[in-house]
Protein backbone atom coordinates (compact mmCIF):
# COMPACT_ATOMS: atom_id res chain seq x y z
CA UNK A 1 0.00 0.00 0.00
CA UNK A 2 2.74 2.54 0.88
CA UNK A 3 5.89 1.14 -0.48
CA UNK A 4 8.73 3.01 0.15
CA UNK A 5 7.26 4.99 3.20
CA UNK A 6 8.81 4.19 6.36
CA UNK A 7 6.92 2.38 8.88
CA UNK A 8 4.17 3.55 10.72
CA UNK A 9 4.58 4.93 14.00
CA UNK A 10 3.15 2.91 16.97
CA UNK A 11 0.63 5.36 17.68
CA UNK A 12 -0.84 4.80 14.48
CA UNK A 13 -1.24 1.27 14.80
CA UNK A 14 -2.59 1.91 18.05
CA UNK A 15 -5.03 4.38 16.49
CA UNK A 16 -6.12 1.84 13.86
CA UNK A 17 -6.68 -0.26 16.25
CA UNK A 18 -8.61 1.46 18.87
CA UNK A 19 -10.62 3.38 16.04
CA UNK A 20 -11.83 -0.30 14.82
CA UNK A 21 -12.39 -1.47 17.82
CA UNK A 22 -16.06 -2.98 18.79
CA UNK A 23 -17.67 -2.14 22.08
CA UNK A 24 -17.68 -5.42 24.69
CA UNK A 25 -18.48 -3.96 28.03
CA UNK A 26 -19.56 -0.09 28.55
CA UNK A 27 -19.85 1.79 25.78
CA UNK A 28 -16.83 3.68 25.20
CA UNK A 29 -13.54 2.84 26.79
CA UNK A 30 -13.59 1.11 30.05
CA UNK A 31 -11.09 -0.05 32.74
CA UNK A 32 -11.45 -3.70 31.93
CA UNK A 33 -11.45 -3.87 28.06
CA UNK A 34 -10.04 -0.65 26.85
CA UNK A 35 -11.92 0.57 23.85
CA UNK A 36 -12.74 -3.05 22.73
CA UNK A 37 -12.18 -6.03 21.01
CA UNK A 38 -9.41 -5.53 18.14
CA UNK A 39 -11.09 -6.44 14.49
CA UNK A 40 -8.13 -6.69 12.15
CA UNK A 41 -9.93 -6.68 8.72
CA UNK A 42 -11.98 -2.76 9.88
CA UNK A 43 -8.15 -1.66 11.13
CA UNK A 44 -6.30 -2.93 7.49
CA UNK A 45 -9.65 -1.30 5.30
CA UNK A 46 -8.77 1.45 7.45
CA UNK A 47 -5.33 1.89 7.21
CA UNK A 48 -5.62 1.30 3.55
CA UNK A 49 -8.19 4.06 2.96
CA UNK A 50 -5.67 6.91 3.96
CA UNK A 51 -8.02 8.59 6.42
CA UNK A 52 -4.95 9.01 8.56
CA UNK A 53 -2.23 11.48 9.12
CA UNK A 54 1.20 11.53 10.87
CA UNK A 55 2.35 15.26 12.31
CA UNK A 56 3.66 16.90 15.25
CA UNK A 57 2.76 19.80 17.57
CA UNK A 58 4.70 21.57 20.10
CA UNK A 59 3.68 23.25 23.39
CA UNK A 60 1.05 25.97 22.33
CA UNK A 61 0.93 25.35 19.19
CA UNK A 62 -2.51 23.45 17.06
CA UNK A 63 -2.91 21.52 14.47
CA UNK A 64 -5.40 21.60 12.49
CA UNK A 65 -7.97 19.22 10.32
CA UNK A 66 -11.31 18.79 8.93
CA UNK A 67 -13.66 15.95 8.52
CA UNK A 68 -16.32 16.03 6.31
CA UNK A 69 -19.87 14.83 7.32
CA UNK A 70 -22.59 14.10 5.09
CA UNK A 71 -26.25 13.18 5.55
CA UNK A 72 -27.06 9.95 6.99
CA UNK A 73 -23.60 9.39 7.80
CA UNK A 74 -24.17 7.11 11.04
CA UNK A 75 -20.81 8.54 13.54
CA UNK A 76 -18.13 10.25 13.46
CA UNK A 77 -15.36 9.05 15.09
CA UNK A 78 -12.03 11.09 15.86
CA UNK A 79 -9.05 8.72 17.38
CA UNK A 80 -5.49 10.65 18.62
CA UNK A 81 -2.43 8.70 19.60
CA UNK A 82 0.77 9.47 20.60
CA UNK A 83 4.19 8.04 22.00
CA UNK A 84 5.04 9.72 24.87
CA UNK A 85 8.65 10.42 26.04
CA UNK A 86 9.84 8.29 29.03
CA UNK A 87 8.41 9.95 32.09
CA UNK A 88 10.64 9.58 35.52
CA UNK A 89 9.79 6.29 37.09
CA UNK A 90 6.83 5.78 39.85
CA UNK A 91 5.85 9.62 39.48
CA UNK A 92 1.99 10.62 39.21
CA UNK A 93 1.14 11.67 36.56
CA UNK A 94 3.27 9.59 34.43
CA UNK A 95 2.10 11.58 31.42
CA UNK A 96 4.88 13.82 30.42
CA UNK A 97 3.37 15.43 26.86
CA UNK A 98 -0.28 15.88 27.05
CA UNK A 99 -1.76 16.58 23.71
CA UNK A 100 -5.58 17.68 23.59
CA UNK A 101 -8.17 16.68 21.15
CA UNK A 102 -10.86 19.27 20.30
CA UNK A 103 -13.46 18.04 17.55
CA UNK A 104 -16.31 21.04 17.05
CA UNK A 105 -19.34 20.45 15.08
CA UNK A 106 -20.22 23.00 12.63
CA UNK A 107 -22.06 25.08 14.86
CA UNK A 108 -19.08 25.50 16.60
CA UNK A 109 -20.22 23.48 19.60
CA UNK A 110 -17.30 21.61 21.27
CA UNK A 111 -17.62 17.52 21.52
CA UNK A 112 -14.77 16.42 24.15
CA UNK A 113 -13.64 12.91 24.07
CA UNK A 114 -14.17 9.77 26.25
CA UNK A 115 -12.83 10.14 30.01
CA UNK A 116 -12.68 7.66 32.90
CA UNK A 117 -12.88 8.47 36.26
CA UNK A 118 -9.36 6.83 37.95
CA UNK A 119 -10.71 6.86 41.55
CA UNK A 120 -14.23 5.41 40.37
CA UNK A 121 -13.48 2.53 38.09
CA UNK A 122 -16.35 1.35 37.72
CA UNK A 123 -17.95 4.09 36.54
CA UNK A 124 -19.10 4.32 32.64
CA UNK A 125 -16.76 6.66 30.44
CA UNK A 126 -18.46 10.13 29.54
CA UNK A 127 -17.48 12.95 27.28
CA UNK A 128 -17.64 16.08 29.28
CA UNK A 129 -14.22 17.32 29.79
CA UNK A 130 -10.96 17.20 28.29
CA UNK A 131 -8.47 14.48 28.75
CA UNK A 132 -5.34 15.27 30.50
CA UNK A 133 -4.20 11.59 31.52
CA UNK A 134 -3.88 9.92 28.91
CA UNK A 135 -2.12 9.63 25.19
CA UNK A 136 -4.61 8.04 23.17
CA UNK A 137 -8.13 10.10 23.37
CA UNK A 138 -10.82 9.40 21.13
CA UNK A 139 -14.69 11.60 20.28
CA UNK A 140 -17.46 9.84 19.77
CA UNK A 141 -20.55 11.38 18.07
CA UNK A 142 -23.87 9.34 16.75
CA UNK A 143 -25.89 11.35 13.97
CA UNK A 144 -23.90 13.87 13.66
CA UNK A 145 -25.02 16.71 11.67
CA UNK A 146 -23.63 16.93 8.19
CA UNK A 147 -20.81 19.30 7.30
CA UNK A 148 -17.20 19.99 8.24
CA UNK A 149 -16.34 19.48 11.59
CA UNK A 150 -13.15 21.23 12.99
CA UNK A 151 -10.41 18.83 14.65
CA UNK A 152 -7.64 20.21 16.74
CA UNK A 153 -4.69 18.67 18.05
CA UNK A 154 -3.40 21.04 20.82
CA UNK A 155 -0.22 21.00 22.55
CA UNK A 156 -1.92 21.40 25.95
CA UNK A 157 1.98 21.12 27.75
CA UNK A 158 4.51 19.82 25.78
CA UNK A 159 7.46 20.45 27.63
CA UNK A 160 9.80 17.60 25.68
CA UNK A 161 8.66 19.06 22.16
CA UNK A 162 7.42 19.31 19.35
CA UNK A 163 5.25 15.82 19.89
CA UNK A 164 4.46 13.39 17.36
CA UNK A 165 1.31 12.24 16.90
CA UNK A 166 -1.16 9.78 14.82
CA UNK A 167 -4.67 10.92 13.98
CA UNK A 168 -7.54 8.66 12.69
CA UNK A 169 -10.96 9.82 11.54
CA UNK A 170 -14.50 8.66 10.04
CA UNK A 171 -16.43 9.36 8.16
CA UNK A 172 -13.93 11.34 5.66
CA UNK A 173 -10.36 13.35 7.51
CA UNK A 174 -9.22 16.47 5.18
CA UNK A 175 -5.59 17.36 6.28
CA UNK A 176 -5.79 21.02 5.79
CA UNK A 177 -3.92 23.64 7.42
CA UNK A 178 -4.82 27.89 7.81
CA UNK A 179 -3.81 27.70 4.14
CA UNK A 180 -6.36 25.45 2.95
CA UNK A 181 -6.32 22.16 1.99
Amino acid sequence: QYPGDPDFRNSTLRAFFAHTAVDIEETGPDYKTGYGSVRIEPAINLMRSGNFLEAEVDNAATYSVLVVVTAGDPELRVTLAWDDVPGTPNVDPALVNDLDLRVCDPMGVQHYPWTLDPQNPSVPAVQTVEDHINNIEQVFVSNPSAGAWRVDIRGFAVPQGPQSFSLTATPFLVNCSNQGV
